[in-house]
């Protein structure tokens, strides 16, 4: 187990690196801990917990959503809002896919959750995923991965999937880069609604 600073990773990966990332493999497992102390988080590969003091606002992410509609994480002021990095050929996101879709629907009414899609050339393999796990939020189409680079300011996802949970204040709280579980996500989810 490793201790992870609560601070905001410094982006070092150009856009061509982002681009070519591709499923976060293994079953390593990180346990936050912050100060030494463990807080009970277990991620996928690595997560990253950012303390309320420390938080910087997050980008903005918007675009065209699968099925045609424009949205942007603003427009969900005052909730949590959830952003899942996912692609229909990504393994460990089709595992991940039913807790996200179960956790979105139980924690609805103080999160809002948004995907995006990357490197599906083609829509219709991310409209099966959508449909094959009942996702019910909304997902940005981003098969060149404009919005994807977007993130490498504050939270750079360097895998796929990656999960980013932002404060009700609008600023990243944390950072999944692997599979997430529904139990671990939901607790998290709660806390950031808290102010913690």
């Amino acid at each position: 187990m490793r201790s992870i600073v609560p601070a905001i990773v410094a982006a070092s990966a150009s856009a061509s690196a982002l681009l070519l990332a591709g499923c976060s493999q293994g079953d390593g497992r990180v346990a936050l801990a912050e100060g030494g102390a463990s807080t009970g988080y277990i991620g996928g590969r690595s997560v990253t917990m950012i303390k309320p003091a420390d938080r910087k606002p997050a980008t903005v992410v918007a675009g065209k959503t699968l099925d045609g509609k424009e949205i942007s994480t603003t427009d969900y002021a005052g909730k949590v809002v959830v952003v899942n990095v996912w692609g229909s050929w990504c393994a460990p996101c089709r595992k991940e896919a039913p807790d996200l879709s179960s956790v979105s629907k139980k924690s609805s009414k103080i999160a809002q959750f948004v995907g995006i899609n990357i490197r599906d050339m083609d829509p219709a393999p991310a409209e099966a995923f959508v449909r094959a796990f009942d996702v019910s939020y909304p997902s940005i189409y981003d098969p060149d991965g404009k919005q994807l680079v977007k993130l490498a300011a504050d939270l750079p996802p360097t895998g796929i999937p990656t999960t980013l949970i932002i404060d009700r204040k609008g600023r990243s709280a944390i950072r999944v880069i692997g599979g997430i579980s529904e139990k671990t996500l939901l607790d998290m989810i709660n806390e950031v609604a808290d102010g913690k």
